[in-house]
């Protein structure tokens, strides 16, 4: 089977670390007999010898350095260009993605022809997806991951867009029952949408000695650990968890907050003014083998986000073994399935993140048990219930079109 991966949720020589959990999704599928994947990852349009520093921001100078081929994870990468234009005419950025790769979505075609469009994120790229989709006439499966849904089907003119999309799409994939929810509420009939939820990398993720982890990172033996990880972003959340820390005086705590991104200074300013520069540390970007390392070296996990579809970050903190706090919202109660497993804040406010986070750091956890929940999953797992769905919906181009470009 011939599929061709179409998603802007790819990661390149520029952003190894991004969309991991997508690359190893598709890098699982790829290693099924039978399965043969393409990678099409559209960027922006950037050009490329516009490099002025302190007039442009730094991702869209690294958007003009991703090559316009590459390997990732063994597998052959396009990298078409589409124009896009910040903040401004989001209701054309799908046709403006189609347009911009469908010529070498068409001679990859030509060359090897594509049983099945393989889309990740539902605008712009799976309504992208569906219009090159109809103009190969394959089948299109488009998986829902968080945001697309959550947030941009509330906007007015891009909400029937991506009504569309789904309409069109020969299958849907959600990644948690919450963002099924949120699709059948759009229209879309429930037998159509597969749920099948992130796995983990069992090879990385997995429990460590927890004093020998702390004794390498350089870690207080004394104080109770709690570690975040993600972009440093609003909807992250991690301002919450630094006020959540100033009511949390007393407590013997401190917080490592792991990720990097535009509110670094927003976010060492408020820690200034809080009086913590010594109870919570922003550590920036880490390996995936090192934040296992944090993980297992944890007292609890913490995800103050705002909206979520399948957070990888719960389940691989898990899958270390950390209980975890987190913000009620998307799938992510679908992980923290049982109290066991940590504590769901709702509403995710600084003075509920305290009060739960108190609470976790007093509780007697099992984290054998925890890390066998977080490893229940593999990305092994995923890819087979993935292809199992393709089979249960006969999504093969077929023979019939063989010759249809």
């Amino acid at each position: 089977m011939n599929i061709l991966v179409f998603t802007s949720l790819w990661p390149s020589a520029e952003q190894p670390n991004f969309a991991v959990f997508v690359k190893h999704r598709i890098a699982a599928m790829s290693r099924l007999d039978g399965v043969n994947m393409r990678v099409v990852a559209p960027v922006p349009y950037f050009p490329k010898k516009v490099q002025f520093r302190n007039f442009w921001p730094e991702h869209w100078r690294k958007a003009a350095r991703i090559p316009d081929r590459e390997t990732v994870a063994g597998i052959e990468t396009f990298h078409p260009r589409y124009l896009l234009t910040p903040k401004i005419g989001m209701s054309l950025y799908g046709r403006w993605m189609a347009g911009g790769a469908e010529a070498i979505v068409r001679r990859l075609s030509a060359e090897q022809p594509i049983d099945l469009i393989d889309a990740h994120y539902v605008y712009p790229d799976g309504y992208a997806a569906t219009l090159l989709a109809e103009r190969l006439n394959v089948p299109v499966v488009i998986t829902a991951r968080g945001t697309d849904i959550n947030l941009f089907s509330r906007m007015p003119l891009i909400r029937p867009l991506i009504r569309r999309a789904l309409m069109r799409a020969d299958g849907v994939i959600a990644v948690s029952e919450a963002l099924k929810r949120r699709m059948v509420e759009l229209g879309v009939e429930a037998d159509k949408i597969a749920v099948i939820r992130n796995g983990v990398d069992r090879e990385v993720f997995y429990p460590r000695d927890r004093i020998e982890m702390r004794r390498k990172l350089g870690l207080d033996s004394e104080s109770r650990i709690i570690v975040t990880a993600g972009a440093l972003v609003p909807l992250k959340g991690i301002n919450r968890l630094i006020d959540a820390m100033t009511l949390m005086r007393g407590a013997n705590a401190k917080l490592y907050v792991i990720g990097e991104g535009p509110r670094r200074a927003a976010l060492e300013s408020r820690i200034a003014r809080r009086g913590l520069v010594d109870r919570v540390f922003l550590t920036g970007r880490r390996t995936q083998s090192e934040l296992a390392e944090w993980y297992s070296a944890a007292d609890l996990f913490c995800l103050a986000s705002q909206r979520e579809g399948c957070p990888n970050v719960v389940i691989e903190a898990m899958a270390c073994g950390s209980p975890v706090v987190a913000s009620d919202v998307g799938g992510v109660a679908e992980l923290i399935s049982k109290p066991d497993y940590g504590r769901l804040v709702s509403p995710p406010t600084a003075d509920k993140f305290a009060e739960a986070i108190t609470g976790a750091l007093q509780a007697n956890w099992d984290r054998d048990e925890i890390a066998e929940a977080g490893c229940a999953r593999s990305w092994s797992d995923v890819a087979n219930d993935v292809v199992n769905y393709y089979a249960d919906r006969n999504l093969k181009r077929s023979n019939d079109n063989a010759g249809d470009h």
